[in-house]
This record gives structure tokens, sequence and C-alpha cells, in this order.
């Protein structure tokens, strides 16, 4: 028996009132995508630097894609745990504290100079006494970036292979916002050692302002991750468009990115396996309780590199 015209009205308006509450549809979240920043300097310099990238994605894919900056770390990892399709740029120990959480999926990692991965240099004055990692005990150490991995988890884990302890061995330890300031730091002789990524390193080095104590082992660099509620097949096409980009046909692209910036490859959750080994024998498992070492003075930022 058909319904009458009123209850078929009535029908009809409460399927558009579900329909509306029910956000948009598959087929509609396939041709949206976001491409989620973390802080590395301020807003709209991240903004300029990766536009040309969400440009180039939208190129590639045919969707919309919206660049969008976090406002600073817990914005970030809120954000990156949206049920929505995006992708989000990422430091190692950042992607594995979300991908352990099982909200990410590894897409690309960035290339620089011909390689995907990073060491960490620990670096002294260049007329220093210590001529061995071993040897800092009684040491003023300075930590750069608190969120970089270089420049934490990294060479605390490298201590703790050398047998040290900080909270015990060394005299002082303070964390001061930016690898930049810890290494003027250690060149003014304020510090007696800092840890930063091999390419921070390098134009103190070169100008012999620091020498290297030991460098880490390679590190996987920055990584390009899938949200979950990112179809599989836009997540195809994804890690596609990003490692196609190379030189010199996409200059634009990669030097906006970064000096150095050679691409992206693809990458694996298990390459990122060797942050949380190190994670692990930092004693916790998560990578916001490796960022407070005794007299931290500043909770910067992450660093302006890839």
């Amino acid at each position: 028996m058909p319904l009458p015209l009123s209850a078929r009205r009535l029908l009809g308006v409460a399927t558009l009132v579900a329909l509306a509450l029910a956000g948009p549809s598959a087929a509609e979240d396939e041709h949206q995508l976001r491409l989620l920043l973390p802080p590395l300097s301020s807003a709209d310099q991240v903004y300029a630097r990766f536009q040309p990238l969400a440009a180039h994605l939208q190129g590639s894919l045919g969707v919309s894609v919206e660049a969008r900056v976090a406002s600073d770390l817990d914005a970030l990892l809120r954000l990156a745990r949206e049920d929505r399709p995006q992708v989000t740029y990422l430091c190692p120990l950042l992607y594995t504290r979300l991908a352990d959480d099982g909200d990410l999926l590894p897409l690309a990692r960035i290339q620089r100079h011909g390689k995907s991965t990073f060491r960490t240099a620990v670096v002294v004055r260049r007329n220093s006494p210590y001529e061995r990692l071993e040897e800092l005990k009684g040491a003023r150490f300075a930590y750069g970036n608190p969120v970089c991995a270089a420049s934490q988890l990294v060479p605390r884990a490298m201590f703790t292979q050398a047998g040290l302890d900080p909270r015990k061995d060394f005299f002082e330890e303070r964390t001061l916002g930016s690898n930049e300031n810890a290494l003027y730091t250690v060149a003014a002789d304020l510090f007696d050692a800092t840890a930063v990524d091999e390419a921070s390193a390098r134009p103190f080095v070169t100008k012999e302002l620091l020498r290297v104590l030991r460098y880490s082992q390679p590190i996987p660099q920055y990584v390009l991750a899938a949200s979950p509620a990112t179809p599989e097949g836009l997540r195809r096409r994804l890690r596609a468009a990003v490692t196609g980009l190379q030189r010199p046909q996409d200059d634009a692209v990669l030097d906006a990115i970064g000096s150095g910036v050679d691409g992206f490859v693809v990458t694996e959750d298990a390459d990122y396996d060797v942050i949380r080994r190190m994670r692990r024998q930092s004693g916790n498992g998560s990578p916001m309780d490796v960022l407070a070492p005794r007299g931290d003075t500043a909770a910067g930022k992450e660093h302006s590199g890839p």
C-alpha cells in the first residue's frame, strides 16, 4: 500500500537531513586532499615552501589539495589523526609515534644530496680537548631542536652505547630551542658539545669552528605519510606523483622544499625501526618523553631542514 503524500514528503526530508549530517561521500572525499605540514618555521614560510608541492599534487592527481600548517606540535598530532584523506610531512620521531598508534601509512621519504638518510654529528670546538665520545663526562652539553631526532633521540642513543648517562655524567645539559643556537653556543665556548644533523653542522665544520667527535648510524629522512582514510588508489597515485619528481624538470618544486632536496624515494614502515629501537633505549615509548633534559631553557619548534 503506497504511503500517503505527507508521509512520503516527511521521509524525503528525513533522508536529506541524514545525508547532510553524514558529510561528504567517499567519492567526494577522493577529490579532496589535505597536505598537513609541521611548524618548521613561521606558518607563512612553511606554506610558501610547500605550496609548489601542493600545486604539483593537485595537477598530477586531479584532486583539490589544501596545504595546512599546524600551529604547534600538539595541533600537528591532533590534525594528523583526523579521519580524512590527507598526507602529512613528518620527522622520523613523530612519524613513529603516529604510525605506532595506527594513524599513518608511509609513502615516500625525502632525498637530499642523493641520500634518503642523514647522520647525527656530535661536535665540539676545533681546539676542544675532547677526542672521543666517552670522554664527555663532566662536559656542558647543548641540545638543539627538541623535536628533532638528530638533536635529541639519536645522540642519547649514542651516549647509551658509549656508556654515558647525561643526567649523571654531564656537568650541565640544556635545550636551546634550535640547532643553530646550539652550534653557536659551542663555537663561543658557552657549551662544550652539541649534536645536530650532519647538514646543519657542515658549515661550522667547513669553517673550522667545530669538528666532529662522532657520527651516528644512518637515520631515515623526513617522510610523507597518508592517513588510513586516504583511499588505496589515491595513496598509490600520491606515491607515484612524489617519487616522480626529479631534476631539472621539477626544480621549482624541489628548490622550494629545501636546499639540496633531490626528490622522494619509496619508503616502508620498517625503515623507521631504527628510531623505534632508539626510543626503547631511551627507556620510554613516546617521543614526547625524550624532549625534556634537565635545565631546559626553551621548547623550540622543529628545525627548518627537511
